[in-house]
């Protein structure tokens, strides 16, 4: 009876709601011992090869609901937090240069004759470093220094868009930032070789980490609201180990967690895959709520796969992990990968994952 009644209440809400926005509706399922849901990403655009998925794929576990992104659809993300700072496309490995002067009109190729706008794995250069946003997500070190509320401090930017994972050269794109009246941004923009620009306004909206811009569509839809969205898997600039060092490179199959919106996750290793099973079927809350959790972009990161090389001998999902995330309302999840390429029985770019609540 009290399930009828429910149900009444919730077509009459829904009647009464804008049509637009009923796929925004979340029905709580009945059954509230569900096993959890496994779930393919959808990281294929179109015929792309699957190392280079033109996708980055935003997934909320509350409303298992997963959203993409294309890769290549987007070129600024302006953050709507405390902070006037601009990021740049790191999963195209996009790249900007910072100039030296405040008339957009006045800067050309000219300008960065000699840059040269490529990761070099083999040979990396500070400048290079300079060019791209902090790897781990650390907003005080963006590519494009914070917008500074005295005009004559904000420089004319070039941004070269990137090529990662297949996406076709574009011209490079200056641009100047400031800040507006409104608490939002001003962008400036044009090809870097025009004597005119065009200007728009930005605004901040604080249900979003950032509002994103591509240049030949101008505002656009990125990332979900900052609480639909639990993890992000993609293409994008990381890091890798050469001699002693580390040096950024482009990974496909990164998982990164919403950090910024206070997503938490740790990772459970275990000597065999059968131990690693057996722990995430018996992890329980009261387990999680002992955990020590971290708040960093790739916690998860690309450490849940290995890719086929020479020196691998089981390319696929390393079963000997998984991973527990603690969402910004307080919810735990227990996650774990089960296939990613054709080594494991997945489908490169549609991965198959499986969470499940912990309640």
């Amino acid at each position: 009876m009290r399930y009828a009644l429910w149900f009444t209440v919730l077509l009459l809400s829904l009647a009464s709601c804008n049509k637009t926005k009923i796929e925004d509706i979340y029905v709580p399922p009945i059954d509230s011992s569900s096993n959890g849901n496994t779930m393919q990403v959808n990281g294929i655009v179109g015929s792309e090869q699957g190392s280079a998925a033109g996708n980055s794929v935003f997934i909320d576990f509350s409303k298992d609901k997963q959203r993409t992104l294309t890769r290549a659809g987007w070129d600024l993300a302006f953050y709507c937090g405390s902070d006037f700072r601009v990021l740049i496309n790191n999963t195209t490995a996009a790249m900007a240069k910072v100039t030296n002067k405040t008339d957009i009109n006045a800067v050309n190729s000219s300008d960065v004759a000699g840059v040269s706008f490529e990761l070099d794995i083999a040979n990396p250069s500070p400048e290079a470093f300079a060019m791209i946003d902090d790897i781990d997500g650390d907003l005080t070190k963006t590519a494009i220094p914070v917008v500074s509320s005295t005009e004559a401090e904000n420089k004319v930017i070039v941004i070269h868009r990137g090529t990662a994972g297949s996406v076709a050269a574009r011209d490079l794109i200056k641009i100047r930032v400031q800040r507006n009246v409104s608490g939002g941004y001003t962008l400036q923009y044009a090809p870097i070789d025009a004597t005119t620009f065009n200007t728009i306004e930005i605004a901040k909206d604080e249900d979003y980490n950032f509002k994103y811009w591509f240049f030949e569509q101008g505002v656009v839809s990125g990332e979900p609201k900052k609480s639909d969205w639990d993890i992000m898997w993609t293409m994008a600039i990381y890091k890798t180990p050469l001699g002693n060092d580390f040096v950024a490179y482009v990974f496909s199959d990164l998982v990164a967690i919403n950090y910024l919106n206070g997503t938490m996750a740790v990772e459970k290793e275990y000597a065999t895959a059968a131990e690693a099973t057996t722990a995430f079927n018996n992890y329980t809350r009261a387990m999680a709520e002992a955990e020590t959790f971290v708040s960093e972009r790739w916690k998860i990161g690309s450490r849940w796969r290995k890719t086929a090389a020479p020196s691998v001998t089981d390319p696929g999902v390393i079963k000997t992990r998984f991973y527990i995330v603690k969402d910004s309302q307080g919810n735990y999840y227990r996650l774990k990968f089960l296939s990613f390429t054709s080594e494991d029985g997945g489908e490169r770019g549609r991965p198959e994952l499986r969470y499940e609540l912990l309640q």
